[in-house]
Formats: structure tokens, sequence, C-alpha cells
């Protein structure tokens, strides 16, 4: 206990004192060694533990693997967003190809029943086709053919419900493919446009709406929203927190519009926060190249700026009366390793709080037990058996932490509270589902 009150003074002094070059001194803090493993959600046995998933994905639906993995509350249930799914070589003893797979849609969709979610580690069931593997989505335009294509790191993105309809923003346009190649490994290519695409029967099948967020020529950098994260307010308003995509790619700062709830089916009508007026009001724009960075992280022993947010969740917390941002960094300081980082604000546009990384694959007991360790000259032996055939020497790697904010829980006296998330890891190629508590003292105007 005395090691913990400790550690958490010491942290609430760096982040005060490192205010004024890279955030706003706030007072929740990251509890030490609160962020761990719960467990792995794809796949059909949990590498670590050599015991089945949950889910068994692979005999239960033909999947092999998948990353992302953003939630959302719809009719009823909690869905995931799966972004590259990996299909098994066969499934019910025939190939995991009847009917057959398209190259240009490789995602997934689960969900879990809001009434199984007494589980920290529920059972997903998938979207499915005819022959019971998992069916990947596909945005279709008003003659009913594919809208968008959904290749490699084109996805479904983020997810949000309103008036009894699902809407989903989809990531498309990978610069690679428009500029007539492929991607190839250390070149993957990253999405530069994004839609918004409607569902009225549950997942089961999308209609494209409008663009949400598109540069001025196909495949160039400048839409600001390509990675996002969406919360509805307690004023009427949805809030897209965006960052870019395309050679931009966690090089980005992160921005934030909104548009009211009952807008969605249109495209008109979204606000770009532009900054705060002499009052300390928040002023929005209708142009999105009006739209301002919230903050922007810094790297190195002199804390230059260096951006690198992509995929992020964010959700108001009713326990320590905060907005919670949490997404990957690799930039180090003196004052945060790489890794997951968490920022919180009172309102949706900031001020953000200084960085606190929450998870750091070597010091939270991530490297060599769930994430790989590449094999190589530097580390010539194995420290782990995570790894697939063929990819002994690739390091697995920690992004996209996203939300799971129906499990969010905590205790609003002691403004204490432990939320659930998704962490996608490259190898093995799967997601986990992460747990992590943060403290703090509130004062009597604090939050919304």
């Amino acid at each position: 206990m005395k090691r913990e009150w400790f550690m958490g003074a010491l942290l609430a002094v760096l982040v005060g004192a490192s205010s004024t070059m890279w955030g706003q001194a706030d007072n929740i803090l990251y509890v030490p060694g609160s962020s761990q493993k719960v467990c792995q959600v794809t796949g059909e046995t949990d590498r670590e533990f050599d015991t089945p998933t949950a889910s068994r994905t692979e005999t239960r639906y033909g999947l092999f693997g998948a990353d992302l993995g953003y939630s959302f509350e719809h009719d009823g249930r909690l869905f995931f967003l799966f972004g590259d799914a990996m299909p098994t070589k066969t499934f019910n003893n025939a190939p995991n190809g009847v009917p057959p797979r398209s190259p240009l849609d490789d995602d997934a969709i689960g969900f879990v029943w809001n009434a199984n979610l007494t589980n920290t580690c529920p059972a997903l069931d998938f979207i499915a086709g005819p022959n019971g593997a998992y069916q990947s989505p596909v945005v279709r335009n008003a003659q009913g053919q594919p809208a968008i294509t959904l290749r490699i790191d084109e996805f479904p993105d983020a997810g949000t419900s309103q008036g009894g309809r699902m809407y989903v923003i989809f990531a498309t346009d990978n610069y690679v493919y428009l500029q007539g190649g492929a991607p190839l490994p250390g070149n993957l290519g990253f999405p530069t446009r994004t839609v918004v695409g409607v569902s009225a029967d549950d997942a089961q099948s999308f209609h494209f709406l409008y663009d949400f967020s598109k540069p001025a020529m196909p495949g160039a950098d400048g839409a600001k929203f390509i990675y996002v994260a969406i919360a509805h307010g307690d004023d009427g308003y949805i809030y897209f927190w965006g960052s870019e995509g395309g050679t931009k790619f966690r090089h980005s700062v992160p921005y934030l519009a909104r548009k009211k709830d009952f807008l969605m089916d249109v495209s008109a009508g979204m606000e770009y926060f532009t900054g705060l007026d002499e009052d300390g009001e928040p002023q929005f724009s209708p142009s999105e190249s009006d739209a301002i960075p919230l903050f922007t992280d810094t790297d190195g022993p002199h804390f230059t700026p260096t951006p690198c947010t992509a995929q992020k969740g964010v959700e108001w917390n009713p326990y320590i009366r905060r907005w919670v941002m949490i997404y990957d960094c690799t930039d180090q300081t003196p004052l945060n390793l790489p890794g997951i980082y968490m920022r919180t604000a009172q309102r949706p546009w900031g001020p953000w709080s200084a960085p606190q990384t929450i998870f750091n694959a070597g010091r939270d007991w991530g490297t060599c037990y769930f994430i790989h360790r590449a094999v190589d000259a530097q580390n010539p032996v194995a420290c782990d058996d995570l790894s697939t055939a063929g990819r002994i020497g690739l390091s697995g790697g920690n992004y996209a932490p996203y939300f799971i904010s129906p499990l969010t829980l905590g205790d609003k006296e002691s403004a204490t509270s432990t939320f659930y998330w998704t962490m996608a890891t490259f190898n093995p190629y799967t997601q986990m589902i992460m747990k992590t508590t943060v403290r703090g003292h509130l004062f009597e105007d604090d939050g919304k």
C-alpha cells in the first residue's frame, strides 16, 4: 500500500510539473500495475495459457484472427467491429470460401447480448453467412452494388446507434491501392477516406449514406477524421474525435467534430472545433479544414512535438466525471514510456490532461507473456511460444485501444474507476480484453 501511494504521489508531481510542456495537469491518475490482460478475444486458443478462448472463433465461425475491435451498443447488443479478418482454411469440413469470399471485403462484425455482459470475457457471436462462417460487411449503393472497397487496411472504423438504426464509419481508399500497387510487408498502406454506412437490420447489411471525411484528391493526405472514436453527449450532440490516415498514420494530432444526433442520416450539420473564445466557450466551424488540434504529443528528452495519434477510444466516465481518451503512441519521454496513453478532460474539447502510459508491453507483463518478442540477432533465444509459423522474427506490438463501455465500473465517492478495453496485437494476430484502474480527487465543479 505504501509503495502504491508513493508511486501515485510521484506521478502526480511529475504530471503537474510537465503540464506546461505537454498537457494540462489533472487529478485523475492511473493506478500503477492495474493494467492487466483479462482474456484473448479471437482465435480458438488463448496463446498465453493454452486454453480455449471464450468465443472459439475458428471452430464456431471460421475466423482465425482479426484486429481492431471497436465496440458500441445497439438494439440490446454490444457490437464489435473487426478489421482485416483472416479465415481458416476450412470450415465445417468444407473450404472456408463457399460462398466465395471477396478480396475486396475482408472484415468481420461480432456481437454479444447485453444480458451476457456480466462476464468480463464474453463469448462473441458473429454476423454469419449461409454456411455459418463469419460474413464480411459490404457497404452497398442505391443500385445494390458495393459502394466502397474494404481491402487490407480498409475497415469498419467506429459505430454508434441512433433512432433504432446503426451507423458505422468505414475507412477506405488505401493509398497503396489507389497508386496502383498492393500492400507489402513494410508498406501496407493506410486509408485516406471515411464514409458513413447505415444498417436497419442489425449489421446484416449496410447502405452508403455519405462521405464523412475525404481529402481534396483521392488517396492524398488531408482528411482529419480517418481514425475515429464516437460518443453521445448529454447535450443532443454526437461527438467525433478523429485523426489523419494515409502517410499521417500514427503521425497525426487529434481533432474534434460534432453534429446533432437527429442529423446522422444526412451529411449536413457537422461542426468542427476551432478553439475557445475569450470567455472559454467552444467555437465551431462548418469547414473541416478549420479544425484545430486538441493536443500534440512529444518525444525524446527535450519533449519534441511529435504527433502520434491514430486509433483511439473515448468515453465519458461518470465515476471520475471525466472524458477519457486512450490511444497508442510510440513516443517516449523521461516521464512516459511508449505504449497505450491515456488523457482526461472535463469537456469533449478539453483542455486535455498530460498523457499517462497505462500500458507498456515490457513494464506491464505483455512482452513474452501474450505479446510475442521477435527472435532475431538481438534476441536469439525465444522467450515465448506465441508466434504463428513463419512469423517468429516479427514482434507482436500493441495498438488500437477501444473502450468496452458497458463494462466500466467504479465508485463516485472515491473517484475510482476500472474500465475495460480491447487492445490489438499483431503477433499473435488477435485482440485482448484489458482492464485498468484510475483514481483521483474531485472537486464540486468537476465534470459535466
